[in-house]
């Protein structure tokens, strides 16, 4: 791959891990902060905010899983025992368990759609994109990690 190439690959993959931390922060706050909170989901037929941000957050991430492959392709690969490859692994346990528990929460914001949601239910996801937030920024510590030891 050329260099052009790899920087390329790169921005895309930071580009995109800043787009979902920045739009679950964005989602959160407007769920919290909000007195119509639950007015951005009842949406009655148009996009909510939460419904948006899954949209983006699903095409996103599978720009991630190309970049990502695509960035571990540039560095070769990495010796399971070497602490590079411990730090890898643990990583892309961490990237397995973020999409897991993102999965959950879509499936969360696709039921509330077109619906009136209970505080109880706003609150949760209101958590729900805090979560991921923290998660994104512990994955962000970890690929930092890898990229600079």
């Amino acid at each position: 791959m050329s260099l052009a190439s790899s920087l390329l690959v790169r921005f895309v993959h930071v580009s995109g891990m800043a787009l979902i931390f920045g739009g679950a922060v964005f989602v959160w706050a407007a769920l919290r902060t909000s007195d119509r909170s639950t007015e951005r989901l009842a949406d009655g037929g148009r996009r909510s905010l939460a419904t948006t941000y899954e949209w983006a957050f699903w095409g996103t991430m599978g720009l991630l899983l190309v970049t990502g492959v695509g960035n571990l392709g540039t560095l070769g690969p990495p010796g399971p025992t070497t602490r590079w490859g411990t730090v890898l692994t643990v990583k892309l346990a961490a990237v397995i368990v973020f999409v897991l528990g993102s999965f959950v929460r879509t499936l969360v914001v696709l039921r509330l759609r077109g619906e009136r949601p209970s505080a109880s239910q706003s609150e949760l996801l209101s958590k729900s994109y805090g979560a991921t937030a923290g998660v994104v920024l512990v994955l962000v510590a970890l690929a930092e990690v890898l990229a600079h030891g």
